[in-house]
């Protein structure tokens, strides 16, 4: 990028209830309920299962629901018939945790200029970035790729995102800290901000800063972005353990991070608000329920819900609906809809006649390494579900079929619990750790784990083992050759791959050698390794 301008408890997880998988309840094949708002009746079908974290869904020019899921797929799915088509598959797409394929956005003269624009991360020589790419839709299928902005900074967590084209046709984009939050404040850097730019990959000559794609600044993770009635941009952003936000998002505007979480209240943060002048979120949570896609409600369809944003769940677990003021520019009231009767959801889009989609994303990471936050989960796959208008004739029609499940507005706000992130293994995983090392390890790291000097590493205090999770785990699964150096010392011996063992297994045995040797450093989960795995794909 060019130089531009510069501005202004710990809880053990062995201690902790309902640490196993998530429960599972079952959603059949044709999902139907019925949901009762003041004055109208609404029916909600499934319209497409077996799909892996969609992570975008928009209506497309021809009416279909356009989809990306996060393993590199972009679809065409037939509201009507549940058909689906895939136009995709990006072949570099990095896949694990909250990397992949992530946001779409498509060109609004779609006729004219059959474009779309996509989102996503990969690696170079084990650094995760990602970019935003122009597609050529051509027989019914993307093609031509033409890199609008590269190597956008990324990590394993915080990356955003969201597109969106506005009426002016600028595309808008949403980038999280990526995990450098500081550089959240500095302009010189794309963490943490809202960008924008031409749908060509300029930057448009009425930005806020010369020749800075940088629309407004001070972001966490932002996962939703829409524009309402009056034209105004709304964003939506994940908080840390309180005040996930609401934001109304105004050209060359400081929302706070890191020097402020929520509203300006605490005596540090009014200082910090005076001082860069700091915007306030319209609206926030705490604790968090994990805000993401969200999208603007107008249509006559549904009157209880005109003037609204349409804020999907993801621990929170809900379809929130959030009552606007006539100007837009504050939150009048909250509504709760479908708390754990989905699972996580991940986004939502609303179609010329009203109405609404939204996608689930049971399979993502969250639930494999926070499973005790997760009392109970749909079973099996993701899945995109439609809700409509139930009227007088479809009820006549369905008589025969109509949903046995009725749902209403939830009176009450589900109790999430917190994440945790240090991670202990119980006497059992180390056991079987230590049989696994044993079966495994022993012959050529020993006993003791010291190794042989010169020929196979120690696993006693050294960075490979006690430090990064995701290498370590990586070199169990893919294996390692070439020159490596170990505490100092050179060692060129070739590892196997042990992909063949379990989660589980591999989890356990590395629970035990960052915890065994005089290490000191916390336990592998099976959540981890399933996610690791993804990248063999």
């Amino acid at each position: 990028m060019r130089t531009f301008l510069n501005c202004c408890f710990l809880i053990l997880l062995m201690n902790l209830p309902g640490c196993q998988s998530p429960e599972k309840h079952s959603l059949t094949n044709g999902f139907a309920a019925q949901l009762k708002l003041d004055s109208t009746e609404l029916l909600v079908t499934e319209v497409r299962g077996n799909l892996e974290v969609p992570w975008e869904i928009t209506v497309g020019p021809d009416g279909w629901i356009w989809f990306t899921e996060q393993n590199g797929m972009v679809n065409r799915l037939n509201p009507e018939t549940g058909e689906t088509r895939v136009i995709l598959m990006i072949p570099d797409v990095l896949y694990k945790k909250s990397l992949g394929l992530l946001s779409m956005a498509i060109h609004p003269s779609f006729s004219d200029n059959p474009y779309v624009y996509l989102h996503y991360a990969f690696s170079v020589d084990s650094t995760i970035k990602s970019r935003i790419v122009r597609y050529s839709y051509v027989n019914e299928k993307l093609t031509s790729p033409f890199v609008l902005l590269d190597s956008i900074p990324g990590m394993t967590y915080h990356n955003g995102s969201r597109m969106v084209i506005s009426s002016d046709e600028k595309l808008f984009f949403s980038m999280g800290d990526a995990g450098e939050k500081k550089l959240s404040q500095d302009i010189n850097h794309l963490n943490g901000k809202v960008l924008r730019i031409n749908l060509d990959g300029s930057i448009p000559s009425n930005n806020p800063f010369t020749n800075n794609p940088l629309w407004t600044y001070g972001h966490r993770n932002p996962q939703g972005l829409i524009f309402g009635q009056k034209g105004q941009l709304y964003s939506s952003e994940h908080g840390v353990n309180n005040d996930d936000e609401i934001n109304l998002l105004k050209k060359a505007e400081n929302y706070g991070w890191p020097l402020v979480e929520g509203k300006c209240d605490l005596p540090a943060e009014i200082e910090s608000c005076h001082v860069c002048n700091v915007n306030e979120p319209i609206f926030s949570w705490s604790p968090t329920v994990a805000v993401a896609g969200i999208d603007y409600y107008n249509h006559t369809a549904i009157p209880e819900w005109r003037n609204s944003l349409l804020v999907a769940n993801l621990k929170g677990r809900a379809l929130r609906v959030l009552n606007l003021s006539e100007d837009g520019s504050e939150v009048l009231d909250e509504h709760i809809f479908f708390q754990k009767v989905f699972g996580r959801i991940r986004d939502l889009c609303v179609s010329q006649n009203g109405d609404i989609f939204l996608s689930t994303s049971n399979l993502d990471w969250h639930p494999q390494l926070q499973p005790w936050m997760y009392d109970s989960l749909p079973e099996g796959s993701d899945r995109i579900f439609r809700i409509q208008v139930l009227t007088e004739v479809m009820k006549r029609k369905l008589s025969d079929q109509l949903p046995v499940l009725t749902l209403k507005e939830d009176s009450m706000a589900l109790t999430i619990e917190d994440e945790v992130w240090d991670f202990q293994a119980n006497s059992n995983e180390i056991s079987e750790g230590q049989s696994v090392y044993r079966k495994h390890c022993i012959q050529c790291h020993q006993a003791n784990g010291q190794g042989v000097n010169g020929l196979y590493p120690p696993l006693k205090d050294t960075d490979w083992v006690t430090g990064d999770k995701s290498r370590l785990i990586q070199v169990l699964l893919k294996g390692l050759s070439g020159k490596i150096e170990v505490n100092g010392q050179a060692y060129q011996q070739e590892m196997p791959a042990f992909a063949n063992l379990s989660d589980d297994e591999i989890a356990n045995v590395l629970s035990y050698v960052r915890s065994a040797f005089e290490n000191d450093a916390g336990a592998v989960i099976p959540g981890e390794v399933h996610e690791e795995r993804k990248v063999l794909r």
